[in-house]
């Protein structure tokens, strides 16, 4: 009887991208990908490459059928994380499927050099061809697209700026896949404080170019309603009471272009809890202490099956979320076997079932 066994330790090894995602599949991922050299590419006087790469997802996620869940864009490398979704193209039509095509390349006026919509004309043409079509749809759902066309662009346009030639980014992409709630709701944490573990910012508000900033920026938005609408009638012009009330209904995450908290962490966590419980986490990194997280918090976590010892030193460590995948035992277990390997590597420990550095499952 064959033997299945799933291995734990600290180095990360290369896997075939083609095992680690499959674009018909969906699943959730970590995308890391590094400046050439680890060189600062992205910062020093090229801080404005940051806003590029930020923008360069946001527009790509109009067009995808992948959802951000959240985003580091640092000095040197970038993290993404993200959900895919290949069934939501399915229900695309052609037409849907040429204009999303369209968004990722816009007609460029030859004179201004605007970027535009495509004519009407030329998405008829492109939805009277059927395998025109259905190459899209594929790509649209594909991870290695949509980090092959977010990469290529901002190399193109930083060596562009530097009047050199070459390579502006360290290979591809490495990718991780998380195969549970806990899982993701880690990494994402992990991906929102990069900035306070390098020492770049001390507070998430502060975080710039990440998805923690924006949530920030969302609730703060929906506050200000509520602060509005606190006051009395008589206080408060009409209109403006209004344009309040409307923006209080819409919730404190409206408008953001990332997957909302809830969405994201499979309705575990919204956007309160998770705030706060990567406020309490930053606070404590930055102390460089060995600390606690509050009681109030830890029932958060133990409900994912988190083992709470162990989230901060993975939350203070670097390089914890570049293994193979990470999940519990029983998900990495099925994912070595859907990938028809003896074991892969989850570098974290973060789960409460990692007691043993090796479980055996007889096949």
């Amino acid at each position: 009887m064959d033997a299945t066994w799933v291995h734990y330790n600290l180095y990360s090894m290369t896997t075939p991208r083609r095992l680690v995602i499959q674009d018909a599949r969906p699943g959730a991922f970590h995308l890391i990908s590094r400046c050439v050299r680890r060189a600062f590419l992205c910062g020093d006087a090229a801080e404005h490459r940051r806003a590029w790469l930020e923008q360069g997802i946001k527009t790509q996620v109009q067009a995808f059928a992948i959802d951000v869940l959240t985003f580091a864009v640092m000095s040197n490398h970038l993290h993404i994380v993200v959900k895919t979704d290949p069934q939501r193209t399915q229900g695309w039509s052609g037409r849907e499927v040429a204009e999303r095509w369209g968004l990722l390349f816009p007609k460029i006026d030859a004179e201004t050099g605007a970027a535009g919509p495509w004519a009407a004309a030329d998405i008829d043409r492109c939805v009277a061809n059927p395998a025109w079509i259905e190459t899209r749809r594929a790509r649209l759902a594909s991870v290695s697209w949509f980090m092959r066309l977010l990469k290529q662009r901002i190399a193109r346009r930083a060596n562009a700026e530097d009047k050199v030639t070459g390579h502006f980014w360290e290979g591809r992409f490495h990718s991780v896949a998380l195969l549970d709630d806990a899982a993701v709701v880690s990494c994402m944490a992990y991906v929102d404080l990069n900035p306070i573990r390098a020492a770049i910012a001390t507070t998430p508000e502060t975080s710039d170019y990440t998805g923690i900033q924006r949530r920030i920026e969302a609730r703060q938005e929906h506050r200000k309603a509520q602060a509005v609408l606190a006051q009395a009638p008589q206080q408060v012009d009409l209109l403006v009471a209004e344009t309040a009330r409307r923006r209080a209904d819409q919730g404190p995450e409206h408008g953001l272009w990332i997957a909302p908290c809830l969405k994201a962490t499979a309705g575990q966590l919204d956007v309160d809890a998770y705030l706060e419980l990567v406020d309490q986490t930053g606070r404590l990194l930055r102390g460089d202490k060995r600390g606690h997280i509050p009681a109030h918090l830890a029932p958060i976590l133990e409900r994912l099956h988190i083992d709470v010892a162990t989230w901060l030193d993975v939350m203070r460590s670097r390089g914890r979320f570049l293994g193979s995948a990470v999940g519990a035992v029983i998900h990495l277990v099925s994912e070595a076997t859907r990938r028809g390997l003896k074991w892969v590597i989850d570098t974290t420990g973060i789960h409460r079932d990692r007691r043993q550095r090796a479980i055996p499952v007889t096949a």
